[in-house]
This record gives C-alpha cells, sequence and structure tokens, in this order.
C-alpha cells in the first residue's frame, strides 16, 4: 500500500483500519470515482466529467469524421463536505515506533469500521424513495425473481447489468443468498459482492444497512416497500482527498501522514497530536470524501447520466 507514514507503529495501524474498512470502502469503490491523495480544504468542489456517449451512422456531411455524433462531457462538482474521523488517547509514546504494540490491535480495526460506515452512510444517503423514482416490483423471494431485476434492467431500462450495483436491505439480501450456492455466497470475504453480482449478472449485489430502503408510506404509495436500489455505477459519483495539516509543528502536530488502499484506491489520513496543556496525546484517522447523484448538473440540468431505481415489493 502506498504510504507517507514513517513511524512503525502508525504503518502498523494504517494497514489495520484499511483491513477493516475494506469491506465499505468496496461498495464505494464500485460508482465512479476520483479518488486521490491530493491535500484540498475540506468543502473544496472537485469537478468529475459526466460522459454520454451516441452512435450515429456515417453519412457524409451529416455524421461524419468532423462532424459530432453528439456526445457530450459535462462537468459537476462534487463537494468534500464528508469529514469523519475517529481517534483514541495514547498513554505510550513508544508505540508509534512499535508495530507489535497491542493498543493497534485494538484501536485501528474499530476506527477503521467506525469511519467506513459513516462514509458508506453519506454515499447511500443520496438514494432516497420517491414517487419520481423510477421503480421495479421484485415479485417474490426465488431465484427467478431476482433473476427477473436483470431483466429488468436490460431489457426496459435499457442499461447493461454488469454496471449496475444492487444495494438490498439486509434482510433482503440474506433471503437472497438462502437461494444461492454455497459457493457463490462466499465465506464473508470481501470480494463476496462480486462474487454474488456476477451469479446474477450485476457488476455486484451488498447488503446495504446504510440505505435509506423504507415503507413507502408518503406520496400515495402506501402499499408499497422500498427493499433496495438498482444503481448504475456513473449515477453516483464519489471523490476522496486528504486533509491537509498546518506547516510545521503547530498545535502539538507529532506525526502526520496518509495510507492508500491498494485494492479501493481509497486514501486515509493518520496524524498525532499532543496536547502539552492537558498531557494527553491522540492518535487520529480521517477520511474526507464527497459525493453526488450525477444525473443533472447544479442548474438541473440534465447530463446523460442514468439515475437509479427503487426495489419495492409488491
Amino acid at each position: 500500500m502506498a504510504t507517507s507514514l514513517t513511524k512503525k507503529g502508525l504503518l502498523a495501524a494504517a494497514d489495520k483500519v484499511i483491513v477493516a474498512a475494506r469491506p465499505a470502502l468496496e461498495i464505494v469503490s464500485q460508482f465512479t470515482t476520483d479518488f486521490s491523495d491530493e491535500f484540498v480544504k475540506p468543502g473544496t468542489g472537485i469537478a468529475v466529467d459526466v460522459m454520454a456517449a451516441a452512435a450515429q451512422t456515417f453519412t457524409k456531411g451529416t455524421y461524419d469524421y468532423g462532424t459530432p455524433t453528439g456526445g457530450t462531457i459535462k462537468p459537476i462538482v462534487i463537494p468534500t463536505d464528508i469529514r469523519k474521523i475517529s481517534n483514541f488517547s495514547l498513554d505510550d509514546l513508544d508505540a508509534l515506533e512499535d508495530e507489535t504494540a497491542h493498543l493497534w490491535d485494538k484501536f485501528a480495526p474499530v476506527a477503521g469500521r467506525a469511519i467506513a460506515v459513516e462514509l458508506v452512510k453519506s454515499v447511500t444517503a443520496k438514494l432516497a424513495y420517491s414517487a419520481a423514482t423510477a421503480q421495479v416490483t421484485l415479485g417474490g423471494s426465488t431465484l427467478a425473481d431476482f433473476f427477473a431485476l436483470r431483466a429488468y434492467v436490460e431489457g426496459t431500462a435499457k442499461i447493461d447489468p454488469s454496471t449496475c450495483v444492487l444495494l438490498l436491505a439486509p434482510t433482503m439480501y440474506s433471503t437472497l443468498c438462502s437461494v444461492l450456492n454455497a459457493g457463490i455466497v462466499g465465506d464473508g470475504s470481501v470480494v463476496r459482492g462480486a462474487n454474488i453480482g456476477q451469479a446474477l449478472g450485476f457488476k455486484a449485489v451488498y447488503s446495504a444497512p446504510t440505505a435509506p430502503v423504507q415503507s413507502g408510506t408518503s406520496e400515495g404509495a402506501a402499499v408499497n416497500k422500498g427493499v433496495g436500489f438498482i444503481v448504475p455505477e456513473n449515477a453516483i459519483a464519489v471523490v476522496n482527498r486528504v486533509v491537509k495539516p498546518i506547516k510545521g509543528n503547530v498545535g502539538g502536530l507529532i506525526e502526520f501522514g496518509t495510507h492508500t488502499d491498494e485494492v479501493s484506491g481509497v486514501t486515509l489520513s493518520h496524524r498525532v497530536v499532543y496536547n502539552a496543556s492537558t498531557g494527553e496525546c491522540f492518535w487520529t484517522a480521517e477520511g474526507l470524501f464527497g459525493s453526488k447523484l450525477t444525473k443533472l448538473d447544479a442548474s438541473g440540468n440534465a447530463t446523460g447520466a442514468p439515475g437509479f431505481y427503487q426495489i419495492v415489493t409488491a
């Protein structure tokens, strides 16, 4: 993993944070991403291009090498406004140089999971039920019913299912796993989402306890119940940057560095600060993200990107 950390203890902690966070980070990485270890001020807008292609029959003077077919590139600006930290007090500064210190086994995995859950929650919160959102009905709980979702995406929505992610409510995800071969579901490793997705023809399938699936009691849809979403990979854009500390040993900063996950590409930062007035030292892991639906730009104009689909039960 790429890192700028130097102290052995922090290197060990960074690895453990990433490993603990990876199942959640894998979900985030399934969508359009712009991950970087560049420093930005929190809240800074990052421009991400949304591209839509069109194909036309070659016609001289109408659609030829010098005449565009209608493809567009429209930028949307995503604010880096999702800033999550998890920290613990250190009672032994020698641990910074000791990768075997037991505190890293305790602190780092807990911190990694805490940050990851909040990051995923902030992304999936962009998905919400509304009468204006296209709906597809899951007719039952058989394997054929789940394959019917794929048929809807390919046949009705005209989108390649292999570019779509299924985010299912935990109970519905468990139902799906119960009708799949155990060899597909796996043993809980981080790649199970991709394995299950491939079995159904989708990019990936995940349990999404943080996605706001809910009873559709508003907008005249009381008989329907949301159980998940079908999300094309380019329906959500996610950006990742790093918060830069003030230069020099200011505010008791002892150590700062970044650590990039080789699987998802996500970069998290780590810093250790000392408060001389209280005699306390703290280690902090931090993630800076932003996310946005890409269907409309800031002015409400269509960009050519697809929307998402609400999965409901009859």
